[in-house]
């Protein structure tokens, strides 16, 4: 039996004068980022509610967390769409808040949230059918499971601590548990080759992020706050993101070392970077409809954001030109 499932979308945006108005009166705290850049809007939202209607047709609702501004054109009373504020679900000590960990972290508190759910970003969009079992099996998450290290980035202090956390709990053995889950076929012989190189480490020295839609269930997040409960309260209370936050990976790599999921393939799926000289081949791939997901992340190396915009948004017309039910 399938349980019903839900999906939770943050978004922002950063071209509201209102919020900000508020962004620059807490800026002065601003921590590791708070690039105005992180909350652009690339005008690609409709075409993410048109990629749910027409290849995941059997979500239950779609959870829209928004500061408190909205798309002109979304049909608000769509039966299938809830708008969340974030003083809906974030106690009030910890608002307002720019910081993204903070409103995933607490994705548990949504009122009416179904027990499993995919965590989406603005960026990751569906371009084929998708069932509901290639993100749940028997009730559990389907993910990879793969050893990594930590490369260095913005974000790599912030992995350091959920590891931090991890290693303190789960004794590397517990990999051997769970063996056939963490070596299974479907991962492609480069990641299990991967993971097989790390495997004498004596702990875990990093997990694989795919950075695409994220199954999870809300008892695991409850989970998490009753063994970290104070330090991710100390990460809510940073309205920017710091180096000192923790992350909702940290509930996925739980979820991991217990075994509480079940081996899935990201091969159809695919991180791509936008920049001036892939935005066309972006566009194309993203109109041929040939991976399951694509995660599109942002760049600051863009100096014609109005021209990428474009083809972007072109790639996605192609692919999906008819208006959804989430547009008035």
């Amino acid at each position: 039996m399938m349980h019903e499932i839900d999906i939770v979308i943050p978004w922002v945006d950063g071209a509201d004068p209102a919020w900000q108005a508020e962004f620059r009166q807490f800026r002065i705290e601003a921590g590791m980022d708070a690039s105005a850049i992180r909350y652009r809007d690339w005008g690609t939202l409709r075409y993410w509610f048109r990629s749910i209607e027409r290849f995941a047709p059997w979500v239950r609702k779609i959870h829209f967390i928004t500061w408190g501004h909205l798309p002109e054109w979304l049909n608000t009373d769509h039966p299938k769409l809830r708008i969340v504020h974030h003083s809906d679900y974030i106690p009030a000590e910890w608002l307002p808040t720019f910081n993204s960990n903070v409103l995933e972290l607490n994705l548990h508190r949504i009122e009416g949230l179904a027990d499993h759910f995919l965590l989406f970003n603005d960026d990751t969009f569906l371009t084929r059918p998708c069932r509901a079992e290639d993100f749940f099996r028997h009730g559990k998450p389907r993910d990879i499971a793969r050893l990594s290290v930590v490369r260095p980035s913005s974000v790599a202090p912030i992995v350091l601590n959920n590891l931090a956390r991890i290693n303190a709990l789960h004794p590397r053995k517990v990999l051997t548990r769970h063996l056939g889950k963490w070596l299974a076929p479907c991962y492609g012989m480069s990641n299990l080759l991967k993971t097989i190189s790390l495997l004498p480490w004596s702990f875990f020295p990093a997990f694989y992020d795919p950075h695409q839609v994220q199954p999870y269930r809300k008892a695991d997040f409850v989970r998490a706050w009753e063994l970290w409960g104070k330090e991710l309260a100390e990460t809510s209370s940073h309205r920017f993101r710091a180096q000192e936050d923790l992350s909702h990976w940290l509930i996925r790599y739980d979820v991991l070392c217990r075994g509480e999921f079940a081996p899935r393939s990201v091969a159809a799926d695919a991180l791509l970077t936008l920049t001036e000289a892939t935005v066309e081949q972006i566009a194309h791939r993203i109109a041929s409809g040939a991976q399951r997901l694509l995660c599109i992340n942002d760049s600051a190396e863009i100096a014609d954001f109005a021209g990428v915009c474009r083809t972007l948004q072109g790639g996605f017309e192609q692919l999906l030109p008819t208006p959804s039910t989430y547009e008035k």
